[in-house]
């Protein structure tokens, strides 16, 4: 795979890192900082960082088995964030050629409604359900746009293990 902003070639990633991090972040999710809308969810950034670059490894089966883990997390409907974890890592795979192409701020503006679906999704199905708009939960809008700003940030950490060279020759330039 080719880092299209600095042309560099990347190595190929361990899938022992691509799951590390997946947990990192699903422990992350779990710390009890509670459910604020400046906290971002750091299991779909991975996730959709991770669908985007190696979609071989990460599936959407993987997301819906990490949705059901968060949905028991959250003492929450039981299937809401797996089914929006599927549809994002659905969306995620299917747009994951012209994504890769961008610009890494060009790829926050463009996931930007990813990260607004997973984040006012159940907010709309509790309100299909329950007839009730909680206007604070809405809150989720601002959680999308700090995912959008942490993007850049993923990218360099977790194309970082890819960048390194193999073997460092000081005498070869290249």
């Amino acid at each position: 795979m080719i880092d299209f902003q600095s042309g560099y070639i990347l190595r190929p990633v361990n899938p022992v890192f691509i799951y590390f991090s997946l947990f990192c972040a699903l422990l992350l999710n779990l710390l009890p900082i509670g459910n604020y809308g400046w906290v971002p969810d750091w299991l779909i950034i991975c996730m959709v960082f991770w669908n985007i670059h190696q979609h071989r490894y990460v599936s959407v089966i993987t997301a819906f088995i990490l949705g059901l883990m968060m949905d028991v997390h959250n003492s929450d409907l039981l299937g809401l964030h797996a089914f929006s974890y599927s549809l994002v890592a659905y969306v995620a795979i299917s747009w994951h050629r012209r994504i890769v192409a961008l610009t890494v701020l060009s790829q926050a503006v463009h996931l930007l409604p990813v990260f607004l679906l997973v984040a006012l999704f159940p907010v709309l199905v509790h309100w299909a359900l329950s007839g009730e708009l909680y206007w604070w939960a809405l809150t989720g809008a601002v959680q999308a746009f700090i995912e959008a700003m942490l993007w850049p940030l993923a990218t360099r950490i977790l194309l970082a293990p890819q960048r390194r060279p193999i073997d460092v020759d000081h005498n070869r330039p290249l």
